[in-house]
């Protein structure tokens, strides 16, 4: 009564009525009583009949003590096989109950042994099996070619997801999730033998039509983000210049062939002014061309380009942002990243990504490109507490003049500045800035490391001129404390090549198509200044930071190189004041001649090699390598010179290249960094014959994947000669 109103009450709320489990009906063995109980009869009678034979006990006695063993035995029989019966039956049940509840599970699950043999599966994995199973116990892998034994031992670590290619799903695919447990077979008696091996208990999770769904989502975003991007054609005046082309024309065709790229990638894109596109597309489409390499920028290059020159299209993309407008700022960011011509820069959640070669061509604008540089420097100025202004260690002539040239700049808007130079009894700083130094103005502007580190604040501007690199400049130290401590803003502006190296900052200009960073101060002070006025020595400091890095205009020189030079000749600077900062004393002219007759050909003579011992001061060390290695570039057939030179305990390097061919800075690749054909190297860890066989690895690498690859004629570059 209590069981049937328990079942109502279950129905009531919704449920099913709970079955009554009825007792399985078990069997007794009556053969085999029959036959025990025979038996017993027999051998009690056997018995009976030995005893009366050998002793004189009555026959009646014998008799009832017989019939009451026999009784009692006869009693303990029945009772154990009708208890063993009923506990064989339920053990049965049991087994064949669990054995259906497996077979019934709605997930795929496979026995195996450590071996991959089947051992037992249910009709879900049936189903799942590419052929039916014949013979006994095949192996996993013959049914289900992706769950092989490596796989199931995986699974029983993590879980594994798996395709499985199959007619059944709608794109052909079936995502499946493998799980496994690992376990020793034994029993309730028995421990388990591991010696006897591993089983697994494998699942199969069918999750196709999830993955699906998630799929549907991703391409749904894909197709609903949209992608800022920016691009502009570099330097469109130049090339028209250069190839006879107008402007508009060539303008035209750029759009044309823009637009058509752009449509086919389902976005759109708007001129706001000559030369400039702003462009929007699917993020899909921004995916597809970084796996492409933009193929654009070749399309451009090669469809307008003339044998005088060539057109380039620079590219800045971003996804990132809350909106429209944030990802426009990205992407201007990204932009203003490239390197050279010829680029497309991607910033992805601040990480930028490059594509495209360099292309060794002016990729400013000019003064528009300045004017830019110097409203965003006057802002920046106008919104800190304090400048500090500092280059690379052991400063040289473009280091300190680009630096003065800033220092000049920051003077037009605010008094609280200084110059960073650690050691200003390096000789370079003393010659050059002997003059300067006697000013009132620039009485306490030179500092070292520590009192500059005791002036930083949250709000304190730091301005790097002439290096890109953290480990390179003045103090890193500074850099460090300033970008990951207080909080200050970094500006760098520089002609250096960017590399992995390169630091972060608040505003980079890096324009490797400028000859040293003195031009690009310079462009920026002739826009910039308003009230100061250059003074005569600093134009000239200025000038000898160019001719420094142009070979006195030999070298890298470019209408912008000589449009700066004679604005600084406008301001006063004496040309041949700066040349004589470069006059070499007997100390460094012995010093050239000893390095000089070092000389050996390497690469099949096509670059030219020398090493040795330098001066103890390292400042003459490093223009010794340079004059030299411009020197050799003199030479008959050589692409490319290399001077190595040791100067108290550190090694320092050079290499020059005049032919946008040989990438100097590969040559110096792990050892130094620089321009693609003006390049140095510096390290204190390894010995000069050590640092040697690493640029000798770097010119074969260089010259095997870039320059004999593309030339089946180019000599082995293995050989060497020695002269």
């Amino acid at each position: 009564m209590e069981n049937n109103d328990m079942n109502n009450q279950r129905m009531e709320n919704g449920g099913t009525p709970r079955r009554r489990v009825r007792s399985e009906k078990t069997y007794f063995n009556y053969p085999l009583a029959f036959f025990l109980c025979t038996g017993l009869g027999i051998l009690i009678l056997g018995i009976i009949w030995i005893i009366r034979a050998f002793t004189e006990i009555s026959l009646f006695s014998l008799l009832v003590f017989a019939t009451v063993v026999y009784i009692f035995a006869v009693c303990v029989i029945v009772a154990s096989l009708a208890i063993s019966g009923r506990t064989a039956t339920r053990r049965e049940l049991m087994l064949h109950r669990f054995d259906r509840m497996l077979d019934n599970m709605v997930f795929p699950y496979i026995i195996t042994n450590a071996s991959g043999v089947i051992v037992k599966h249910n009709h879900a994995a049936a189903a799942l099996f590419e052929k039916k199973l014949y013979g006994l116990m095949p192996n996993v892998s013959e049914v289900l070619p992706f769950l092989t034994p490596d796989v199931i031992a995986r699974s029983a670590r993590e879980r594994i997801e798996v395709q499985q290619k199959t007619d059944e799903a709608e794109d052909g695919t079936r995502y499946i999730i493998i799980q496994s447990t690992e376990t020793l077979i034994g029993d309730a008696k028995k421990t388990a033998d591991p010696t006897k091996g591993y089983y697994y208990l494998t699942t199969l999770i069918d999750i196709t039509a999830e993955k699906r769904q998630l799929i549907s989502v991703a391409r749904k975003l894909e197709n609903e983000t949209i992608v800022m991007g920016r691009a502009e054609i570099d330097d469109l005046k130049a090339f028209s210049n250069a190839s006879g082309i107008s402007e508009k024309e060539a303008s035209d065709k750029v759009r044309e062939i823009l637009t058509d790229w752009v449509m086919h990638l389902d976005g759109s894109i708007y001129e706001p002014e000559t030369r400039k596109f702003i462009i929007m597309m699917p993020i899909s489409s921004l995916s597809r061309c970084i796996r492409e390499k933009f193929p654009i920028l070749d399309t451009v290059r090669e469809a307008i380009s003339t044998k005088e020159d060539e057109l380039t299209l620079s590219m800045g993309f971003s996804a990132t942002g809350n909106n429209l407008t944030e990802r426009m700022r990205n992407a201007d960011i990204a932009f203003e990243q490239r390197k050279s011509g010829n680029k497309a820069v991607i910033n992805t959640a601040g990480e930028i990504t490059y594509y495209g070669r360099d292309r060794r061509r002016a990729i400013s604008g000019g003064s528009n490109e300045y004017r830019r540089i110097g409203n965003t420097l006057r802002r920046l100025i106008s919104e800190s507490g304090g400048v500090l202004i500092m280059g690379h260690s052991r400063p040289d002539y473009d280091s300190i003049g680009s630096g003065l040239g800033i220092a000049k700049l920051v003077s037009d808007i605010r008094d609280d500045w200084h110059i960073v130079i650690d050691d200003r009894s390096d000789e370079n700083f003393i010659r050059l800035t002997e003059d300067i130094r006697q000013r009132e103005e620039y009485e306490g502007r030179f500092i070292g490391e520590a009192e500059a580190m005791r002036m930083v604040r949250s709000d304190t501007l730091l301005i790097v001129t002439d290096v890109n690199a953290a480990a390179n400049m003045e103090s890193p130290a500074l850099y460090k404390t300033l970008r990951e401590t207080t909080g200050g803003k970094v500006v760098i502006l520089d002609h250096h090549e960017k590399n992995d190296r390169t630091a972060e900052s608040d505003f980079a200009y890096i324009d490797t198509s400028c000859s040293s960073a003195s031009e690009i101060v310079s462009g920026v002070l002739e826009i910039s200044l308003h009230r100061a006025k250059l003074l005569g020595e600093e134009a000239t400091i200025l000038l000898a930071g160019i001719m420094l890095d142009t070979k006195n205009f030999t070298q890298y020189a470019t209408g912008k190189t000589y449009a700066a030079a004679e604005y600084l000749s406008r301001a006063s600077g004496k040309a041949e004041k700066a040349k004589r900062f470069f006059d070499a004393d007997y100390e460094t002219f012995s010093a050239e001649y000893s390095l000089g007759s070092s000389l050996r050909l390497i690469s099949g003579g096509r670059i030219a090699l020398c090493s040795g011992a330098g001066l103890s001061d390292e400042t003459k060390t490093k223009i010794v390598i340079g004059r030299v290695a411009d020197r050799l570039l003199n030479m008959e057939g050589i692409m490319a010179s290399i001077v190595i030179a040791e100067s108290g305990g550190r090694i320092n390097a050079s290499a020059r290249s005049n032919n946008n061919i040989v990438n100097c800075a590969e040559l110096l690749a792990r050892v130094g960094g620089g321009n693609f054909n003006n390049a140095g190297g510096r390290s204190e860890e390894l010995s000069l014959k050590d640092f040697e066989d690493a640029v000798l690895e770097n010119v074969e690498k260089f010259m095997s994947e870039n320059i004999d690859r593309t030339s089946p004629e180019a000599p082995d570059a293995s050989e060497s000669a020695e002269i």
